[in-house]
């Protein structure tokens, strides 16, 4: 059986045009999405409301500003992975679905993700176990060190106790670590394991703000640290996902989408 869930989204000023061309092959090819909620979180020192309902019919829509007033976000070091907007929105996607989700998983989809082929995608296996998070197949994480940082971090609060550290270096000189992991493209997450994961970053970071400027890479920590269940499936093209990762393939993908013959 498939659970009820709601679909996420996170939004600033280029993501949401990225959103404007993709939604209707969301639409199109997976119609059964308008049969859930969708939250689409915003920055709301760019955009408003009334401009996210100008693109997305969804009849079960909720806009959500984004983030608090007086939060702000900062780069957590140097890379290109610590942009403060980058992070600003990223935090969104373990903070928002607390405060927005009434079921029991959400599904987190990208503005860079078409849609195509047929709308029975979910497997109800995917399921069975209750895991925490559910996701497509993954083999590294950047930057190399995340994963030390995290392991450093809940040894700094004392957190999650009578569990053991991961202790995942990355080969010397290596600017990513190489393992089983996740991207969160699209993927689903259990509601109740994301607000665990909320209240701990706020509660030792700050209001809404994380331990490393990454949610797929700080859930995927915590679900393995913790034991939980952690499903890596196939979400590409048999299942309808595509990622495009430059906004004229996502564009021109989009169109192409719309205009597949006999759909």
């Amino acid at each position: 059986m498939i659970p009820d869930y709601t679909i996420v989204c996170g939004v600033d000023q280029k993501h949401l045009r990225q959103l404007s061309w993709v939604w209707p092959t969301w639409r199109k090819h997976k119609p059964s999405l308008l049969e859930h909620p969708m939250v689409v979180f915003y920055d709301k020192t760019q955009l408003t409301a009334a401009q996210i309902q100008t693109y997305i019919d969804h009849p079960h829509l909720w806009c959500f500003p984004w983030p608090f007033d007086g939060i702000s976000y900062e780069g957590i070091g140097d890379s290109k992975w610590s942009n403060p907007q980058r992070y600003k929105m990223l935090a969104g996607f373990v903070h928002v679905p607390p405060l927005t989700v009434r079921t029991p998983y959400w599904l987190k989809i990208d503005t860079d993700v078409v849609a195509i082929g047929v709308d029975d995608w979910i497997d109800p296996k995917w399921f069975e176990g209750v895991p925490s998070i559910i996701s497509h197949k993954w083999s590294f994480t950047k930057p190399g060190d995340q994963m030390m940082l995290l392991d450093r971090w809940v040894e700094k609060w004392g957190l999650l106790k009578n569990t053991f550290a991961l202790n995942m270096e990355p080969k010397p000189g290596s600017a990513r670590l190489s393992h089983p992991r996740i991207i969160s493209r699209v993927g689903f997450f259990q509601t109740k394991f994301t607000s665990m994961c909320s209240d701990i970053a706020s509660k030792c970071c700050g209001i809404h703000q994380l331990p490393v400027p990454s949610q797929d890479g700080y859930m995927w920590y915590m679900a393995k640290r913790l034991g939980h269940e952690i499903k890596r499936v196939h979400l590409k093209d048999q299942r309808g996902w595509q990622h495009w990762s430059t906004e004229g393939n996502i564009f021109k993908h989009a169109v192409k989408a719309m205009d597949l013959e006999g759909s």
